[in-house]
């Protein structure tokens, strides 16, 4: 069964002083596919946020990788190479999910 998951969070790190440790974990679940973190001090937003923004190269390999998913859709194919990795349909929805929330970035 599907399920649909497009805004799935961290917990939150309660040491308000933790910085280093809030944005390593930040860091971490935006690279394991986590959309955001709980916040408990409103000095905590800014690292969330820039840990879980994406860079501009991200956002280059995102469209990218949305472009040549539909060339390789056209000719038939389903997983296919892209810069040297093995891309399917998670993949490709991992992109978008990009594009979709950061768009403009």
């Amino acid at each position: 069964e599907q399920v649909n998951l497009h805004d799935v969070h961290t917990q939150a790190v309660v040491s308000t002083q933790s910085t280093g440790g809030l944005r390593a974990e930040s860091e971490q679940g935006f690279g394991f596919g986590f959309t955001g973190k709980q916040c408990i001090h409103p000095g905590q937003i800014p690292i969330v946020q820039k840990a879980f923004s994406p860079s501009p190269t991200q956002m280059e390999h995102a469209r990218a990788l949305i472009a040549a998913f539909s060339e390789n859709q056209a000719a038939g194919k389903g997983a296919f190479s892209f810069r040297g990795k093995m891309i399917d349909r998670p993949t490709l929805l991992q992109a978008q999910n990009l594009v979709d929330m950061f768009g403009e970035t």
